[in-house]
């Protein structure tokens, strides 16, 4: 009777050690991954000036410098989709007219696109472009052509017209 506290302290040790083998295995496994840049933009303020009630304005690279090249787009890849939104809606109390024209200026050889084709028209009423595929990498730069039309104010009013230009890969 003695001897049987001894045993089976000696069989609770053999699998206290058989238990501890088991839960003491442990391993890792790491996972990396580097994101890629697909697009560089580069943007150019501009001032447009004075316009007075009723007055309706055509403004180009040949009046307004900084509209000529006003977005500057480099792509790592083919078919990156710009894409371009503005608060334009909100500018309908002071204009009648605001409309923005976005032209090639420059573009890589190759693909579908021409220089000088319209690949946007921005307005109070379609403030935002769908996507626009740049179809081949490399840089793209694009100009911006503005009408505006006043209407009247009660005192001089300042307005800043804000556009978001965003490119995402397919």
């Amino acid at each position: 009777m003695k001897s049987i506290p001894g045993i089976l302290l000696i069989l609770l040790s053999i699998s206290i050690a058989t238990v501890s083998a088991f839960v003491y295995e442990s391993s890792q496994q790491q996972v990396t991954q580097t994101i890629k840049e697909i697009a560089t933009v580069t943007l150019k303020n501009t001032a447009l000036g004075n316009l007075e009630e009723g007055q309706t304005l055509f403004y180009t690279q040949s009046n307004v410098t900084n509209l000529g090249a006003a977005i500057s787009l480099t792509t790592t890849k083919a078919n990156v989709y710009m894409h371009l939104s503005s608060d334009l809606a909100s500018q309908s109390t002071y204009y009648s007219t605001f409309t923005i024209v976005v032209k090639i200026a420059t573009k890589p050889s190759g693909g579908s696109h021409s220089v000088g084709e319209a690949v946007a028209t921005l307005s109070l009423g379609s403030p935002n472009s769908g996507a626009i595929d740049l179809d081949v990498l490399g840089s793209w730069t694009f100009d911006l052509e503005v009408t505006t039309t006043a209407k009247a104010v009660s005192g001089d009013q300042a307005t800043t017209v804000t556009i978001t230009v965003t490119a995402e890969s397919t």
